[in-house]
């Protein structure tokens, strides 16, 4: 038996280099390429000018949409420098496609007589030269985060048909020491609010189904 697989081996061998020489000698006429596919050849471009009122507000609401869009890995920021514009500005659709960009938003937040903001917002299909829309918030100054976050969501959703979730909060332990905590979150890991401090360990946190309670061992 062994002798019979002697001539194979040999044949195999013989194979094995007549094809390695064959690529040695291709390898100097061709040329190396590498196509790349996936999320980031699908990126949607948006473009996030500075919302009108942002240098004014607790919060750069702007600058946090187009946080939460590039870190979900479906959108990719575009250079949006230039005259501030609001949810009633008028763009000309046609430069920002020169531009690249498929998407636009704009928007605005205003300080109101009662120390609440309103946060307002339009979404453009700069691709298609649409007007998506835009909605407002009426908010206090600790949920400006919020708002923003689910302005986020809005134009998540709009694009691409999912819905987002940046407005979830996110719960998670730390220990110091000896004591251990429990801490709510936005879904970027700001707004950090602690829920519990206890000497003994918290295991497992998991939210209720509406998302309004949270259980832990």
């Amino acid at each position: 038996m062994t002798r019979r697989l002697f001539p194979f081996i040999a044949a195999c061998l013989q194979a094995t280099l007549l094809a390695f020489v064959v690529l040695a000698g291709n390898a100097a006429l061709a040329q190396f390429r590498v196509e790349v596919s996936g999320i980031g050849m699908t990126q949607v471009p948006i473009a996030v000018p500075a919302f009108r009122g942002d240098d004014n507000a607790p919060q750069r609401i702007g600058a946090i949409v187009q946080a939460d869009l590039e870190r979900s890995g479906q959108f990719r920021s575009l250079d949006a420098s230039g005259p501030v514009m609001d949810e009633l500005s008028r763009p000309d659709l046609a430069a920002w496609r020169q531009k690249s960009a498929d998407a636009l938003l704009t928007g605005s937040v205003t300080r109101l007589a009662d120390g609440r903001f309103d946060v307002r917002f339009r979404l453009w299909d700069v691709a298609r030269g649409q007007d998506l829309g835009g909605q407002s918030y009426v908010v206090v100054v600790g949920d400006l985060r919020q708002a923003a976050h689910r302005i986020a969501d809005h134009v998540y959703e709009k694009i691409t048909g999912d819905k987002g979730v940046f407005s979830t909060r996110i719960a998670y332990v730390t220990k110091s020491g000896q004591r251990f905590n429990l801490w709510v979150a936005d879904s970027d890991g700001e707004n950090a609010q602690s829920a519990l401090s206890s000497p003994e360990p918290i295991i497992s946190p998991a939210w209720s189904p509406n998302g309004a309670q949270l259980a832990y061992v």
